[in-house]
C-alpha cells in the first residue's frame, strides 16, 4: 500500500462524516481522527513506510475536506454575506480537518513505531502543504495542526509544549516552501498561546 492508496482509503472512510453536515465540526474531529488511526492500523506498515502512509492519510483528509467544503461553500454563496459566512465555515472546517488528521495520523503511526515528535512535525507539514494545494486557508490549517499536536500529546510521554513546537516547525517549513509571505502569515498565526499552551517557534523564517 502506498501513500496515494492510503489517502484514498482515508477519504472513503471519512467522506460520509463530512458530507453529512457539509463541514468538519469540532464534534466530528474525534470521529475523523479515529477513522484515520484505524485505517493506518489496518495498513500494517511500520517504520519509514508507516511515516509515509501517515503523510498520505493527512493529505487525503485535507483533500476530502477541501472538496466537500468547497462545494458546499459555492452552493451557499449567493450573496456577499453568504460568501463571507461560507468562507468562515470553510476555514473552520479545514482547521478541524488538520486537527483530526494530525491526531489520527500521529496516533496511527506511533502505534507502528514512528517517533512521536517526528510524526507530529511531518503530519503538520503535510496538512499545511495540502491545504495550500487545495486552495484552503493555510493559517487555519497550521493552527489546527498545532491544536491536534497538543491533544495527541496527552496520550504520550511528549509534553504539550514540545508537541506544539514540533507542529509549528512543520507548519512553518511547509509555508516556507510556498513563499516568504506565506511563512510570515503562518508564523504570525502560531505566535503566542494556543489552547493554553505557549508555542515556541524554533524555526526561523528568513
Amino acid at each position: 500500500m502506498d501513500e496515494r492508496e492510503i489517502g484514498t482509503r482515508v477519504r472513503d472512510s471519512i467522506i460520509g462524516t463530512i458530507r453529512g453536515t457539509g463541514e468538519i465540526t469540532e464534534a466530528a474531529v474525534g470521529t475523523v481522527s479515529s477513522a484515520i488511526q484505524r485505517t493506518l492500523r489496518e495498513a500494517g506498515s511500520t517504520g519509514g513506510a508507516a511515516a509515509d502512509l501517515a503523510v498520505g492519510a493527512v493529505k487525503g483528509t485535507i483533500r476530502t475536506a477541501g472538496d466537500v467544503v468547497g462545494l458546499s461553500a459555492l452552493t451557499a454563496a449567493d450573496s456577499v454575506s453568504a460568501t463571507a459566512g461560507a468562507a468562515s465555515q470553510a476555514a473552520a472546517s479545514i482547521g478541524n480537518a488538520a486537527k483530526a488528521a494530525v491526531v489520527g495520523a500521529v496516533r496511527g503511526s506511533s502505534e507502528a513505531g514512528v517517533e512521536t515528535l517526528q510524526a507530529i512535525s511531518q503530519t503538520s507539514r503535510s496538512a499545511v502543504s495540502e491545504a495550500s494545494a487545495v486552495g484552503a486557508d493555510i493559517t487555519t490549517a497550521a493552527v489546527g495542526a498545532v491544536e491536534g499536536a497538543i491533544d495527541v500529546a496527552k496520550d504520550t510521554s511528549v509534553s504539550a509544549e514540545d508537541a506544539a513546537s514540533a507542529a509549528a516547525e512543520g507548519a512553518i517549513a511547509a509555508a516556507s516552501s510556498i513563499g516568504t509571505a506565506a511563512a510570515d502569515r503562518v508564523k504570525a498565526a502560531l505566535q503566542g498561546t494556543i489552547r493554553g499552551v505557549k508555542v515556541v517557534l524554533k524555526t526561523t523564517v528568513e
